[in-house]
Order: structure tokens, then C-alpha cells, then sequence
């Protein structure tokens, strides 16, 4: 037993000398490597900037070069960003050069050479806006190089500089190692320390993570089983619109497969109508405006059919944050969009029958006041002429007692379509009521009332004559005028031309007008 403990005693200090002699070495070479990668870092650090503020300044000056040659502001781009960026470059110099006076002293220099450079490129192009010919003459003379040349000149003594320090340092970083041994050597012994808690706590860590594994194996089964389940389309896009998962609800509600569905490329069921809407909100999922929402578009049955979808989604991340997948759930709302269409269709056409005349198709007495108003309203803002015109189709009681009801109708539709002639589609004409029509015609002065007058005789008796009414079509018209700046109103309007056209009937009755024909030689209508 004695042996045995002498012998592990022996292999715990051979291990323990090997850790320690491991550490030593480690911590010599790493103190060096360290040493040298700050020195080398440092050096790149200040050839950087120095490369970067003389590719900024090239290119400024082949950016003016173009735009002196052509003309063309896109060459201006360089030298833009160059303006830009050559200060943050120079305060990096600056900030790197600190506690070194002889650089400073070159970066002094070369911030003024800059300014030279850059007051030489602004005199170009401003020559170039106002003077070509002496612009070109500028550049030809050579300034702009030269100082370039002095500009290269300065970095290129900078880099020797900063070469020369980097074997300086190297010296120095060795010579700082002896010092560091002991801290290395106490950073290795509490390496063990953790080493050896590490594995003290090692298994309770593995019981943790097994008891995690159970829990997250029960979560997705419970997510999947869910998902199954459910009678809605739920899927899992990539950020290029890529279906990765879709549940078994994709064959009841489009007809493929689980398996098909996944084959199809993006967005391919899509209907074209609503491709880009799809492209634009995977767009704003990738640039992380948008992290859910509800949109409502069409996708294709495997019979060829569409129908539509409405669709909730969100954004799932991953632990950083940034966009990972979609998250969707579909419901098939063909049936109810169609059903609220039909609504929106007889509700409309409930409403237009509301305001039409079921005989003459014709506005009625509400259409008129809802359409006549908003045509009122635009004269009176507009100070425009209107009129609103009163017409009464003449013995219709006549007709309607020697030719019957039948007939009298008759007499009314033609009346309104001898009306839809004379005046003109943007005029509100309506019936409203037994045998009274009016029209609320825009920029109609009192001078066209004789000749609208005239028409309607004209018309009359030539629709009498092509449908060989037994009956004459004669009118009786008064009007009402809107002048600019009046403030009459609607209803006003009315009462003046129901008026204006009883002046006319009782007149045209003084001198023994008729509206019911004579019959037919041969007693036939």
C-alpha cells in the first residue's frame, strides 16, 4: 500500500512539474507573442491610416481629374468622400502617435500638406465650373503632383519610423518577461484551482442539462402536436420565402401533399397579383422594420383554383436578435370574402334603387336632392351659372283616361328619354313624381333655355312618330337660374321653376294646346 501512495505521490509531482514547467513555457511565449502582436498592431494600426489618407487622396484627385475631363458630378463622389474622411483618419493618426514627438511633428507636416492638396483639388474644380481651358492648364502645371510627391515622402518616413519602433519594442517586450513569470505562475495555479471545481461541479452541470433536454423535447412534441392538430395552414419560411415546415392541414385546405408543398419553390402559389406585396414585407422582415402582421392574399389550390388566405405571421429571432424565420398562421376566408362581396353587391344595388325612378330609370325625388345637391354645392363654390328646370309632360290625364294606364307609361318613358337627349350626361335629370321631371343642368344661362325648349318639341315628335304613339309628346318647361355669387338654395331653386313652368302650361292652355293625337284614318294605332 506504502509502495502504491509513494508511487502516485511520485506521479502527482512529475505532473504537477510538467504543469509547471507547461505554464512557464507558455507564459515566456505568450508574453513574447503578446509583446510583439501589440507592436505589430500598433504599426498596422499607423500604416492604415497612412495607406487610407493616401488612397482617399488618389482617389480625390482621379475623381477631379475625370470630372475635369468630362464634366461629369459622378466623379466628384471620391473626392466627396475623401472631404469626409481624411480628418477621421488624421485624428487616428493623431490619437496612435501620442507621447511620439518626432511623429507628431511629421503628422503636423502632413496635415498641411493635405490642406495644400485638398486647396489645389477645390481651385480645379471650381476653374472647371467657370474656366474650363484654365482649369486643364492647372493640372498640366504639375502642383497637385508635386505636392502628392511630398505628401508620399512624409508617410514614407512615418512607416520607417514605426518600423524602427517595432524592433525597439520587441527588445523591450523580452526584456519584460522575467518580471511577468510569477504572475503567470500564479495564473496558472488558479487555472488549476478552476480546473478542479470544474470537475467537481462537472456532473451537476450534466444533470442540469439533461433535465433542459427533457423539458425542450416535451416543448417541440407539444408544438408539433399542436400544430398537427390544428385546421388552420401553419408554416415556417426562410427570410427568402422558402417553405420549411407546413402542417399536414396543407392537403385538406390547397390539396398537396406535405411533401409536395415543401418541393415548391418560393412563393410560386402565390397569385402574381400579390407577388410583390410578399417580396416587400420579406424585405422589411430582413431589415427588421416589421415583426408581425396580418395580410390577406391568394394562394393556389392544386386543381388550379386560388383562394384566399388570411394570414397572421411573426418574426422569430435568434439570441442575437436579428431575423432567424416566419412564423404563420393561414385561414381559408375564400367563402367569407365571397359572401361579403355578394353583400357589398346587393347592398348596392339596394341603393341604387333607392334612388331611381323603377319606370323611367331616371333619378327619383331622393336621388335628385342627393345628386343636385353636390351639383348645387360645386356651382355655389365655384360661382358658376346653373339652372334647375321644371318640366310637366302635358295631358297626361288625357292619355291616361281616353288611352289607358298602359299607355300613359309609355308616355313617361319616352318623355324620359326625349330628356336624356336634350340635356346633356352631366346634367341631374329625375322624374319626380306622376307626370313631373326636373334637371339640374350646370352652366346653363337663361339663353338656352328657347333652344332646349325647341329640342324637346323636336324630339317628342320624332319619338311619337318612330314608335307611332297614339298620342302627341308635348312639355310644358320652366326654369330657375343660379347666378354667380346668388345664394339660393336648392329647394328654392324648385319652387322658382315650378312656378316658371306653370306660367308656361296656363299660357300654352290659353291658346288651346292639346297632347292627345287624333286616331288613325284606318282605326288602328
Amino acid at each position: 500500500m506504502a509502495d502504491i501512495l509513494k508511487f502516485k505521490r511520485f506521479g502527482w509531482s512529475v505532473t504537477f512539474a510538467l504543469v509547471t514547467l507547461v505554464a512557464l513555457l507558455s507564459y515566456v511565449s505568450g508574453r513574447r507573442y503578446l509583446a510583439a502582436v501589440r507592436a505589430v498592431e500598433h504599426t498596422l494600426a499607423v500604416q492604415s491610416a497612412i495607406d487610407a489618407t493616401l488612397s482617399l487622396l488618389k482617389d480625390a484627385e482621379t475623381g477631379q481629374r475625370g470630372y475635369t475631363l468630362t464634366g461629369d458630378p459622378q466623379f466628384l463622389e471620391p473626392y466627396q468622400t475623401a472631404r469626409t474622411e481624411i480628418p477621421r483618419r488624421i485624428a487616428q493618426l493623431s490619437e496612435v502617435m501620442q507621447g511620439d514627438s518626432a511623429q507628431l511633428g511629421r503628422l503636423t507636416s502632413l496635415r498641411q500638406l493635405i490642406d495644400d492638396k485638398l486647396a489645389h483639388i477645390d481651385a480645379v474644380l471650381q476653374l472647371r465650373r467657370t474656366d474650363e481651358p484654365r482649369a486643364l492648364a492647372l493640372v498640366r502645371a504639375g502642383r497637385g503632383k508635386l505636392i502628392m510627391d511630398r505628401i508620399r515622402a512624409v508617410c514614407r518616413a512615418m512607416s520607417e519610423h514605426e518600423a524602427a519602433l517595432l524592433q525597439v519594442r520587441k527588445r523591450e517586450a523580452h526584456a519584460s518577461e522575467v518580471t511577468a513569470i510569477w504572475g503567470i505562475g500564479i495564473g496558472s495555479v488558479a487555472m488549476v484551482l478552476v480546473a478542479l471545481f470544474s470537475l467537481i461541479t462537472v456532473q451537476r452541470d450534466v444533470e442540469q442539462l439533461k433535465h433542459t433536454a427533457e423539458e425542450l423535447a416535451a416543448s417541440e412534441e407539444h408544438y408539433r402536436m399542436l400544430t398537427e392538430q390544428s385546421s388552420d395552414l401553419v408554416r415556417l419560411l426562410d427570410l427568402n420565402g422558402a417553405i420549411v415546415y407546413v402542417n399536414s392541414s396543407v392537403e385538406r385546405l390547397l390539396g398537396y401533399s406535405v411533401e409536395e408543398y415543401l418541393a415548391q419553390p418560393p412563393r410560386s402559389l402565390m397569385h402574381p397579383d400579390e407577388l410583390g406585396i410578399a417580396a416587400e414585407i420579406m424585405a422589411e422582415i430582413r431589415q427588421r422594420t416589421r415583426r408581425e402582421g396580418v395580410s390577406t392574399y391568394r394562394l393556389r389550390h392544386k386543381s388550379g383554383e386560388f383562394l384566399w388566405f388570411e394570414v397572421h405571421w411573426a418574426v422569430r429571432r435568434d439570441a442575437q436578435g436579428a431575423p432567424r424565420d416566419v412564423h404563420t398562421v393561414g385561414r381559408d376566408v375564400t367563402a367569407r370574402l365571397a359572401s361579403e362581396r355578394r353583400l357589398n353587391a346587393y347592398a348596392n344595388e339596394l341603393k341604387t334603387m333607392s334612388l331611381r325612378d323603377e319606370l323611367t330609370g331616371l333619378y327619383n325625388r331622393r336621388g335628385f336632392m342627393e345628386a343636385a345637391e353636390l351639383a348645387h354645392s360645386r356651382a355655389l363654390n365655384e360661382a358658376r351659372f346653373a339652372a334647375l328646370i321644371f318640366i310637366d309632360l302635358n295631358g297626361m290625364k288625357r292619355i291616361n283616361d281616353e288611352l289607358g294606364h298602359d299607355v300613359g307609361d309609355q308616355a313617361l318613358c319616352d318623355a324620359a328619354e326625349v330628356l336624356r337627349s336634350a340635356l346633356r350626361s352631366s346634367d341631374v335629370v329625375a322624374r319626380l313624381g306622376g307626370d313631373e321631371f326636373v334637371a339640374f343642368a350646370s352652366d346653363f344661362r337663361d339663353t338656352e333655355l328657347e333652344p332646349l325648349r325647341n329640342r324637346l318639341r323636336k324630339l317628342g315628335e320624332q319619338r311619337t312618330i318612330e314608335q307611332a304613339r297614339s298620342f302627341r309628346l308635348s312639355m310644358s318647361v320652366g326654369a330657375a337660374w343660379l347666378l354667380p355669387g346668388s345664394v339660393l338654395s336648392l329647394s328654392e331653386l324648385l319652387e322658382q321653376a315650378d312656378a316658371a313652368m306653370y306660367e308656361q302650361k296656363n299660357a300654352r292652355r290659353a291658346a288651346g294646346g292639346i297632347s292627345v293625337a287624333p286616331p288613325p284614318p284606318n282605326g288602328r294605332a
